[in-house]
């Protein structure tokens, strides 16, 4: 069972979809195969939302950026390091790696795009971008 945890931190993509989840609701190669998935994403009036379980991570353990029109989102917590001379009550179990890339539609701000950790949960608001119907008159040489 723990190691199907670990591998389950190390890459739950892999492990809970048969694919990549799209923000524009598209998903790449099939369909959920089983279980709950670790992500949310919803798309509301003017705005994407997507929530991330990262269980025991904290802001400190997150990135979050976007590359080539990809969200990724990477989070790393390392096991507790015991110094000599001290004692551990509990053992540490909160620690695991997440990793995860979304390819996001061309229809949003990115330069708005908000993220913040929250009890373990990761959430990402993405504004949609208010579509251009700006008419440019291009002169023909």
């Amino acid at each position: 069972m723990m190691e199907t945890m670990e591998r389950i931190m190390d890459d739950p993509l892999g492990y809970s979809v048969t694919s990549s989840p799209s923000v524009g609701g598209e998903e790449f190669g099939g369909g959920y195969r089983r279980g709950r998935t670790p992500w949310e994403i919803k798309e509301g009036e003017g705005v994407y939302k997507m929530r991330f379980d990262m269980p025991g991570m904290t802001k400190n353990d997150v990135k979050v950026w976007v590359e080539e029109r990809m969200l990724v989102i990477k989070a790393e917590k390392l096991p507790k390091e015991i110094k000599e001379g001290e004692e551990e009550e509990w053992s540490a179990k909160s620690y695991g790696r997440y990793n995860s890339r979304i390819a996001l539609p061309d229809t949003i701000d990115l330069e708005k795009i908000k993220a913040e950790v929250k009890d373990g949960v990761l959430y990402v608001t993405i504004p949609k971008a208010s579509p251009s119907s700006k008419v440019v008159d291009i002169s023909v040489q």
